[in-house]
C-alpha cells in the first residue's frame, strides 16, 4: 500500500505485513516491560531472538516500500546509513580484542593485550556482539513502525497500546508498593535492587520510561481535545485520559525516583501551561472570560498534585530524608565530588582511545584502571561502577567519538528531514519533547542502559517522524 493511499475515505484493508509488524512490536514490548525491563540475562537472550523476526519484517518492509513508485531510494539507505556503519564498527572491534583472558591462581582475568592501535577493538568481544545485536533489534522494531504505518489512526493505535501497557504496569507496582513486597512480582522474585518499581528493578529505569509513556499520554490526550466532536470536555474521553495519565505520573514518586519525578513534573507543568494558554485563547476567541476555567484548572492540578504526594508519602518522605543528609555540610560536598569524580575519570577513560573507544559493553571492565575512588574503612575498597551514570560519557568511551557521533546522526538525518513549520499536529511534537527530556537525563543517569527504555524511546521517536510525514501528506484529515 502506498502513503498516497492513505488520503483516500475508503481505505484499503491493512496488509499481512503491517499486521506482522504490529504483533511483533506489541509482543516485544509488551515481553520486555513486564520482564524486569529486559535487565535479566535470559530476557535480554529472548530479546534477541524475538527480535531477529523483527530483522526479517524489516527486510521484507524496506523490500517493499523499495518497489512503490515514487520512492526515490529506501528509507533504510537514506536514515540508517549511520547504524550500519556502527555496525561495521563493533563488529570490526570483536575481531581487534583489546584484552585477553588468563588464569591466575585458578580464577579467570583480564589483561591488557596487544590490538591494532588504528582499528577499533573490544575489551570483551562476544559480549559486545550480543550487546550490538540487542541494540539493532530494538532499533529496527521501532523503524519498522516508521516503514508500515501508512495511516494516522494505526500510528494512535500503536501509541494508545504503548500508553495503556504503560499504565497496567503502574497500577500493578502501585498495588506492590503500597502491599509493601519484598521483591518483584509481589515478592515472588528477589530484586538486585532495593529500589525498584513494577516489573523495573532499578527505579531511575522505571522514571525514565514513565517519562516517555507520560508524553505518549500527553499527545494523544491534545489530539483528543483538538479533534472534538463532543458536546464539551465533560463528555470526552480526555478527562478520563488526564485521570489516568495522572495515575501513570504519581508512580514515579511513588518509586522513591527524584530525578524523574522532577522531570516528570516539568513534563506536566508544561502540558499544564500549553492547556492554559489554550483555554485563554478559546475564551478570547468567544469574548468570554477565562478568569474563572483558568483558576479551576489550577485548583485541580494542586489537588492532584496533593493527592499524589500524599499516595507516595512514604517514599518521598524517605528520599527527602536521604537528599538533606547528602546536602549536610560535609556531605554535599562528598557526594557531589564522588559523582564528579566518577564523570572526570570516565572522561580520562574516554580520553585514552578518543577515536573508537575501548569497545562496546567495555565500561565495567576497563573502568576499573581508572577510578581514582577509594574509601577507607577497616580496609581500603575501591568502589565498583558496572555504569558511568552518564549514557553520553560512557558511549565516548566504550565506542569514541566516531560510535557516537554515528548515533547522534542516527537520530537527526530523519529529524531534519522533516520540515515541521507545516506540521500542525501537536502529538508529534510531544513524543520528541519525551525523547528530548531523556537524552538530557542521559547526561547525569543510565537510562540508555534499560532496553524497555530504549524499545519506549525508539517506537516513541520514530512513530513521532511517522505521524509528522503523515500529516503533511493529508492536511485535509489533520483535525481528526
Amino acid at each position: 500500500m502506498s502513503d498516497a493511499d492513505s488520503t483516500s475515505r475508503h481505505r484499503a484493508p491493512l496488509g499481512l505485513l503491517p499486521k506482522l509488524v504490529l504483533f511483533h512490536f506489541v509482543t516485544l514490548l509488551v515481553f520486555t516491560t513486564w520482564a524486569f525491563g529486559g535487565q535479566a540475562p535470559w530476557v535480554r537472550q529472548g530479546i534477541a531472538l524475538w527480535g531477529t523476526v523483527g530483522v526479517g519484517l524489516f527486510v521484507a518492509a524496506c523490500w517493499q516500500r523499495g518497489k512503490s513508485a515514487g520512492e526515490r531510494a529506501w528509507p533504510a539507505l537514506r536514515y540508517l546509513w549511520p547504524l550500519w556503519l556502527y555496525d561495521v564498527l563493533v563488529l570490526v572491534s570483536c575481531f581487534n580484542p583489546g584484552f585477553q583472558e588468563v588464569v591466575v591462581a585458578g580464577e579467570r582475568s583480564l589483561v591488557m593485550g596487544d590490538p591494532n592501535p588504528w582499528l577499533p577493538s573490544a575489551a570483551l568481544p562476544l559480549l559486545a556482539a550480543k550487546e550490538l545485536w540487542v541494540l539493532n533489534v530494538l532499533v529496527l522494531s521501532g523503524f519498522n513502525l516508521f516503514l508500515v504505518l501508512t495511516r494516522r489512526s494505526l500510528v494512535r493505535t500503536v501509541l494508545f497500546i504503548m500508553a495503556a501497557n504503560a499504565v497496567v504496569l503502574a497500577v500493578f507496582g502501585t498495588f506492590q508498593k503500597l502491599a509493601g513486597a519484598k521483591g518483584l512480582w509481589f515478592g515472588l522474585v528477589p530484586s538486585p535492587n532495593a529500589r525498584y518499581f513494577s516489573t523495573f528493578i532499578y527505579h531511575n529505569h522505571w522514571g525514565a520510561f514513565v517519562v516517555l509513556s507520560t508524553a505518549v499520554c500527553l499527545g494523544l490526550l491534545f489530539h483528543a481535545l483538538r479533534r472534538g466532536g463532543q458536546r464539551d470536555i465533560w463528555h470526552s474521553p480526555v478527562l478520563l485520559g488526564a485521570v489516568v495519565t495522572l495515575l501513570l505520573a504519581a508512580s514515579v514518586p511513588l518509586s522513591a525516583s527524584r530525578s524523574c519525578t522532577v522531570l516528570i513534573g516539568l513534563l506536566l507543568l508544561g502540558a499544564l501551561t500549553h492547556f492554559l494558554l489554550r483555554l485563554v485563547r478559546r475564551r478570547r476567541e468567544r469574548r468570554a472570560s477565562a478568569l474563572v476555567p483558568v483558576a479551576s484548572l489550577i485548583l485541580a492540578a494542586l489537588l492532584a498534585a496533593a493527592a499524589i504526594a500524599w499516595l507516595g508519602r512514604g517514599a518521598i518522605a524517605q528520599r527527602l530524608h536521604q537528599t538533606t543528609t547528602q546536602l549536610a555540610p560535609g556531605a554535599r560536598e562528598a557526594t557531589f565530588a564522588s559523582r564528579l569524580t566518577l564523570y572526570r575519570d570516565t572522561w580520562t577513560m574516554a580520553a585514552q582511545k578518543p577515536w573508537f573507544g575501548w569497545g562496546l559493553e567495555s565500561y565495567a571492565r576497563v573502568f576499573r584502571i581508572y577510578n581514582t575512588q577509594r574509601a577507607a574503612e577497616l580496609w581500603v575498597w575501591i568502589p565498583f561502577y558496572a555504569e558511568a551514570h552518564n549514557d553520553w560519557l560512557q558511549s565516548l568511551a566504550e565506542t569514541g567519538f566516531v560510535g557516537t557521533g554515528l548515533l547522534v546522526i542516527l537520530g537527526l538525518l530523519p529529524l531534519l528531514a522533516i520540515p515541521w513549520w507545516r506540521v500542525d499536529s501537536v502529538l508529534p511534537r510531544y513524543l520528541l519533547a519525551g525523547c528530548g527530556i531523556l537524552l538530557l537525563y542521559a547526561w547525569v543517569e543510565f537510562p540508555f542502559a534499560n532496553p524497555a527504555v530504549v524499545l519506549t524511546f525508539c517506537a516513541s521517536f520514530y512513530c513521532a517522524l511517522r505521524y509528522a510525514a503523515l500529516d503533511l501528506r493529508a492536511p485535509e484529515e489533520a483535525s481528526r
